[in-house]
């Protein structure tokens, strides 16, 4: 395949390193802006065929017990292990993550996050509900896990491997086929996953589309039962409407904001080590990265000056092995994003501690410290997606809970500080989906914790149980054993009305008339055991015509 040379890649991707066009995804590698062999768009036909395919594998996938998925599944995930030096140099061409990062957060936790989704699937799967057995005599019931059939997943490029444990894990785990569509800017990183699946399960039960919007819109088009979406609060609010129109459930995460509150007691070390773990891990390029810090003014001279003193030493460029902290931008785009932030922040009074440029390699781009920051500035308001922290001062933690509930975004929020009572109770006022005390985002890797925010965040729920919803449905049932009619089934009669007002006078707690309850029950099974006993055919000697049913030996006795 002949491919382009970088700068005429470049010049037909505009601020967008990444580009669709004539039938191909044209790439840049982040590092060094190299071009990248162009992948082919997915054809609507194709994503159709990968939706029917996927349909006919499910049926097979599903049938197979829950450990013999589980035995299948685990071998594929140590198999990717054992191959991460493949998805290594994947994520560093399409995303720029140099090898400690890549190993950390996606290449060594794919066996990991397995386990522990087998864990949350296992305990879901069948619940039996406890009845009460003078209430409920000779019945159970229990509700169960049914897959949905089809999921469609709509992946970011962020954690382009990653990332899939949140939808591919479960939705396996649960019976579904799946349709995979990575993003336009990580797609062989994405595709690399549903590879290794392919090899041991059925024939297209994981199937894989490529292509922008369009080809995402297609999917969702096609016939799938389910989505689950990470991405931008633009293209992820028209994903959900697209779902809502066609009746199809949709998980969608879309975005954050994450503050940090910086108390003055907190431990001054830790709190800089971390704050800068999470603001600047993958490049700041995580929905859960810290992008403000909201500190108490008290301490927060001694904050700046210590994360300046590291952050003017940490390395942004490319390197083996350990040789490398900051990675890249992953686009042109994003990197446009970031600068105009930064830009939009020192005009309007903030200060450039450090950074606030490009190193001139790349789209690699200085960890950036802006202090004296406000509430109107870009790079408070609005989603930065890079290595840019600002740092905004406050007089107390109730004044930081307010700006943080005010905000666009409500997915994470930090505490950091020595004392765990005032943290809880200031972490009782947040109005986001994850609070961390004296750590940030760490919750993201643990698949047994729900991962999901407020306001334009949306209201998706990745990880927990509590996200089982959109790869399966509840199925209720209800087992009867019982040989008599229920005593408030049909025909009615004055002695079932009696029957029901003393039932609601001992609900009530006037137990007066209690002891009348199980001789009406006795009765009232009588008398529908001689109404629902099979009647005398014609000619065959029977009951005599006239005689009631209250004078029959069977009432009688």
């Amino acid at each position: 395949m002949t491919t382009m040379p970088g700068s005429e890649v470049a010049r037909r991707a505009g601020d967008a390193h990444t580009v669709v066009s004539d039938g191909l995804i044209q790439r840049l590698r982040p590092s060094d802006l190299a071009a990248l062999p162009p992948v082919p768009v997915s054809t609507l036909e194709q994503v159709e065929v990968a939706v029917v395919r996927a349909r006919i594998a499910h049926e097979e996938w599903r049938a197979k017990p829950f450990d013999d998925r589980v035995r299948v599944l685990r071998r594929l995930a140590r198999g990717m292990l054992e191959r991460r030096a493949e998805l290594l140099a994947l994520l560093h061409d399409e995303i720029g993550k140099n090898e400690v990062e890549g190993l950390f957060s996606e290449a060594i936790g794919p066996l990991d996050a397995l386990e522990a989704w087998v864990r949350i699937v296992r305990g879901a799967r069948r619940t039996r509900v406890r009845l009460n057995p003078l209430g409920f005599p000779w019945k159970k019931a229990w509700h169960e896990l049914v897959p949905r059939g089809v999921v469609g997943i709509l992946a970011a490029w962020n954690y382009p491997f990653g990332g899939l444990f949140r939808s591919l894990w479960p939705a396996l785990l649960t019976g579904n086929g799946v349709v995979l569509k990575p993003s336009e800017y990580s797609p062989l990183s994405g595709a690399w996953f549903a590879e290794q699946l392919a090899a041991g399960l059925p024939p297209g039960l994981v199937g894989v589309v490529q292509g922008d919007g369009t080809v995402g819109r297609a999917l969702v088009e096609a016939g799938i039962d389910a989505c689950a979406f990470t991405g931008s609060p633009a293209t992820g609010e028209q994903v959900r409407m697209q779902c809502a129109r066609l009746g199809i459930p949709c998980s969608a995460e879309m975005g954050g904001k994450d503050a940090a509150i910086v108390l003055a007691d907190c431990d001054l070390e830790r709190t800089a080590a971390g704050l800068t773990n999470w603001a600047l891990h993958n490049a700041g390029q995580s929905c859960g990265a810290l992008e403000i810090v909201y500190a108490e003014r008290s301490i927060a001279d001694a904050l700046v000056r210590r994360l300046a003193e590291t952050w003017t030493r940490l390395r942004a460029c490319p390197g083996d092995a350990g040789d490398s902290d900051v990675g890249p931008l992953a686009n042109r785009r994003q990197l446009a994003v970031v600068e105009q932030h930064v830009q939009d922040a020192v005009e309007r009074g903030a200060t450039v501690v450090c950074g606030g440029s490009r190193t001139g390699r790349g789209l690699y781009y200085r960890p950036t410290l802006l202090d004296h920051c406000t509430p109107d500035m870009r790079v408070v308001r609005d989603e930065t997606f890079g290595p840019v922290l600002a740092i905004v001062r406050v007089d107390s933690g109730e004044e930081a809970v307010a700006h943080v509930n005010r905000a666009r975004y409500g997915l994470g929020a930090s505490i950091w500080t020595a004392h765990t009572t005032r943290a809880r109770r200031l972490a009782q006022q947040l109005d986001v989906g994850v609070v961390n005390v004296n750590n940030h985002s760490i919750t993201g890797a643990l698949p047994a914790m729900p991962w999901s925010g407020t306001r334009a965040t949306g209201y998706g729920v990745a990880n927990s149980a509590w996200a089982l919803l959109t790869f399966a449905r509840p199925r209720a049932v209800f087992e009867d054993r019982a040989t008599d009619p229920e005593p408030f089934w049909m025909p009615f009669d004055r002695q079932l009305a009696r029957l029901g007002h003393l039932l609601a006078e001992v609900q009530a707690g006037r137990l007066r008339g209690a002891w009348r309850l199980p001789a009406l029950l006795r009765r009232r099974v009588l008398v529908l055991r001689e109404s629902w006993a099979p009647s005398t055919p014609p000619g065959l000697p029977g009951r005599p015509s006239g005689v009631s049913p209250a004078a029959s030996p069977t009432t009688s006795s």
